[in-house]
């Protein structure tokens, strides 16, 4: 099997899992439950896994989202771990996804002009 096609499957099953995990096992986290993953970047090696997200509620505040996950990264690890069948799981990096913000502003500029 191709390197490449690998990778892809483990990023679509991680990409899976972790949507699946913030939705049902953090009840009691005031941030995470409202994370929606928008895409896993792997490296070459499969070490690295970089976490694209954005959150459903605009008041929240980013830092504290941010600071919400990283108190919870290692058990979000270890649920991954459970999971997915994988020889190592790979470190997670969780990065705000700005694609849906942009877009707003670009489609406000729009309307904008048209008027």
């Amino acid at each position: 099997m191709p390197k490449d096609v690998k990778i892809e499957r483990a990023q679509s099953t991680i990409l899976r899992e972790l949507n699946l995990i913030l939705q049902r096992e953090f009840h009691d986290c005031e941030y995470i439950k409202f994370l929606s993953i928008h895409e896993v970047r792997l490296s070459n090696d499969m070490s690295h896994a970089k976490i694209y997200y954005s959150f459903l509620n605009p008041n929240f505040d980013l830092e504290d989202v941010k600071n919400e996950i990283k108190e919870n990264l290692k058990e979000i690890r270890m649920l991954l771990a459970n999971k997915v069948e994988m020889r190592s799981v790979p470190d997670l990096t969780f990065e705000y996804d700005e694609a849906l913000e942009n877009a707003n502003n670009i489609e406000k500029i729009l309307k904008d002009i048209k008027k």
